[in-house]
């Protein structure tokens, strides 16, 4: 019976999104709803926590990953008529909050309707993750669920506001003129987390855990292996380990986050948090905990053999580690992936493996940003070929070597950045990614990565 129910709802709610009312405003309107979106819910979410309306400005600092999609059911769309990305994946990151803290059945199918169902999140997963939530609620001083909700809400909206002018603006009459969009929240919530409106709702426990939580680290770092051991040793240093409910209200936060960072793509669903995802953010979470029982290099070494395991290739020789950390950036969660992607780089030149090996090594200690993001255009670029085999292939030649390059740059300088941000590389691998083969690069003295200017 449990079945046909759900694939009676899949198919209502199929049906729903394939519809092309004649009369636009109220077809969306009854559409949207069904959905979980409506202008009332919308609003509402607005009024709660009006910084979010920040997010709804076309200088707003946009992550280049994924060709975002203009739609009547966008949140953006819906209050504003106009088309903001990165509105649209905060608003889906707080939707998905709500789901995963109280959603129903229903809540759970609209949520992962258009996921492959070969790696569809499980409904019994979800209901884990569902009774996860409540008991790492329940571990709060907080009583008031009412409070815990404010208090999340602002937490993730908060970490994402760094990418506005206002907040930049506000931040910058206070002193603080930090770049790093992640070191951004932690200086906010360290010195002046007042220029937030919404901080000032909250009751004094609240923000309290709130400026605690403003100094975790990343998780996604440690997910797409955008750096090393290293990235355990800066947990360690930490308070991060000291406090396991602290811990997992960030790692509430970081599901949360994963699940709307496709916003601008569906925007009422998370094409990015299916099971596969769920065990990778599981096996984060246990790597951190491994941190304070066994040590940070210890930890890292069963970390690096678990996610090896799941792609089944080993943790050995020159070129296994390289296939995993590529992979990872690439978000592969499939031993057919991996095979391709070691398919493709024996068809590179061995000057060119071997700059990639150099590059991509654990022993290279240089912090990168927005691979992850360059690797995902290039291999779902659809002119990059037919075929997944045919886009990691090209993905291999077109970009690796540039990134390796510019890797490479990097790790010569006596005085390297605090980081390299390869965000205006990842347009490039969007809109135009055949101007990467052969092209040099340029670090400016921020760290961001561009194209060399070409002469004439």
């Amino acid at each position: 019976m449990v079945r046909v129910l759900h694939l009676a709802l899949v198919c209502i709610c199929l049906f729903l999104i394939g519809m092309k009312p004649r009369f636009r405003e109220k077809g969306a309107v009854e559409t949207i709803q069904a959905i979980g979106y409506t202008a009332a819910w919308i609003k509402n979410l607005v009024k709660e926590v009006p910084e979010i309306e920040w997010l709804a400005d076309q200088k707003v600092h946009i992550t280049q990953e994924s060709v975002g999609l203009v739609s009547d059911y966008s949140p953006s769309y819906i209050l504003y008529k106009k088309f903001y990305p990165e509105f649209d994946r905060t608003v889906l990151t707080l939707k998905s909050f709500e789901v995963f803290a109280k959603g129903n059945y229903r809540d759970y199918l609209f949520l992962t309707y258009k996921q492959d169902p070969q790696f569809r999140l499980k409904y019994a997963t979800f209901r884990d993750m569902q009774k996860f939530f409540r008991s790492t609620f329940e571990k709060l001083e907080i009583k008031s669920e009412r409070e815990i909700e404010k208090l999340m809400r602002c937490y993730i909206l908060f970490s994402d506001l760094g990418k506005t002018k206002t907040a930049r603006r506000l931040a910058a009459q206070k002193g603080i003129k930090e770049k790093n969009l992640d070191l951004f929240f932690s200086k906010i919530a360290t010195f002046c987390p007042e220029i937030f409106p919404s901080y000032t709702s909250l009751d004094k426990k609240s923000r309290d855990i709130l400026v605690r939580l403003g100094k975790q680290n990343h998780f996604g770092h440690i997910a797409h292996f955008e750096g090393g051991v290293e990235l355990f040793e800066e947990i360690k240093r930490s308070d991060f380990l000291e406090d396991q409910v602290l811990m997992d209200l960030a790692f509430i936060g970081h599901i949360c986050d994963v699940a709307g960072a496709q916003g601008h793509v569906e925007p009422c669903t998370s094409l990015n948090y299916n099971e596969k995802t769920h065990q990778l953010l599981l096996d984060v979470r246990e790597a951190c905990k491994n941190i304070s029982l066994i040590g940070s290099s210890k930890a890292w070494d069963a970390f690096l053999e678990k996610r090896a395991k799941a792609l089944e290739i080993g943790t050995e020789g020159n070129l296994n580690p390289i296939i995993l950390r590529i992979g990872s950036m690439m978000r592969f969660t499939t031993p057919y992936e991996a095979h391709l992607l070691k398919k493709a780089l024996f068809k590179l030149a061995p000057e060119e493996l071997e700059g990639i090996h150099e590059a991509f090594s654990w022993e290279n200690r240089v912090l990168v940003k927005y691979i992850p993001a360059v690797l995902l255009n290039l291999v779902n670029n659809s002119n990059l070929g037919q075929n997944l085999n045919e886009r990691i292939e090209q993905t291999v030649i077109l970009g690796l070597p540039f990134l390796a390059k510019s890797m490479n740059m990097e790790k010569a300088l006596k005085c390297p950045h605090e980081a390299l941000n390869f965000n205006p590389i990842a347009k490039i691998a969007k809109e135009n990614p055949k101007e990467l083969y052969n092209e040099g690069a340029m670090i400016d003295d921020k760290g961001i990565v561009t194209l060399q200017k070409k002469l004439g």
